[in-house]
């Protein structure tokens, strides 16, 4: 399953710029989301995430990325520096897995944040 690793690499700066149809096409419509302690079920919850509860502005930055093709898994660890929605400093540690099916598309991703879900939405 050649691209996966790169479509992640590409995520991280399309995120950052706020580009959210870019970030919704690489997602299946059955995909889930599993967000610290919060899953979000189906694209239409995983769009709703990103338009209106995603509120934090800032940049990724990757510590490590592995691929494996044959599952078709991307594991990234990282860490996140911005702000709030109120203008406040925003950093934390971060684990993203990232799971394929065969058309390219993501079906799962998991997101594992030091600080909980609510800590970067606003």
């Amino acid at each position: 399953m050649s691209g996966i690793r790169d479509k992640i690499v590409e995520y991280y700066p399309h995120i950052d710029r706020v580009e959210t149809d870019w970030v919704l096409a690489l997602f299946a419509p059955e995909a889930i989301y599993e967000r610290a302690d919060i899953v979000y079920d189906g694209i239409a919850a995983i769009d709703r995430f990103f338009r209106q509860e995603r509120q934090i502005r800032g940049a990724h930055i990757i510590d490590r990325l592995w691929s494996d093709d044959d599952s078709g898994t991307v594991f990234v660890t990282g860490r996140f520096e911005g702000q709030g929605v109120g203008g406040d400093a925003r950093e934390v540690k971060f684990a993203d897995i990232w799971q394929f099916n065969g058309s390219g598309k993501v079906v799962r991703r998991q997101t594992y944040l030091g600080l909980g879900h609510a800590y970067v939405e606003r």
